[in-house]
């Protein structure tokens, strides 16, 4: 059985999106998609598209980086919520609710990942440890 442990169902939680986010923009930087992600920015209409391509996958590091050192969670996975708010918006509702199986390219993932942070948030300690000298 599993002993009842919320501090580390949080970290497991944690970890899990972090890499999760971490394994987009590492892959999106090392094959080259960051300028055809950039290009579908432009598609949406958005102007600048390289520059919101190559935000977002810096965010993916950086916030996948403070994620999984555990970081002020509480304000990181915020912002992943907004990003992946837009996916959905841009990407993921014309296709309706599945990823496959039932439909392609839906927003079911999103959606779950979205739980996920708000999970995240919402258990993180919000007390900073103190430093090892003033223990």
């Amino acid at each position: 059985m599993i002993a009842h442990n919320p501090a580390w169902a949080h970290l497991v939680l944690r970890s899990t999106v972090a890499l999760v986010f971490l394994s987009h923009g590492i892959t999106r930087t090392i094959l080259d998609r960051v300028a055809p992600f950039g290009k579908a920015f432009d598609a949406w209409g958005w102007p600048f598209g390289i520059y919101w391509a190559w935000g977002v996958t810096l965010w993916e590091l950086v916030g996948g980086v403070l994620l999984l050192l555990g970081v002020r969670p509480w304000l990181v996975a915020p912002v992943f919520v907004v990003q992946m708010v837009f996916g959905i918006y841009l990407v993921h509702l014309k296709h309706g609710w599945f990823v496959v199986g039932h439909g392609f390219n839906g927003m079911e993932y999103s959606v779950t990942l979205i739980a996920a942070l708000f999970a995240v948030a919402l258990t993180a300690p919000r007390e900073l440890p103190a430093p090892a000298h003033a223990r």
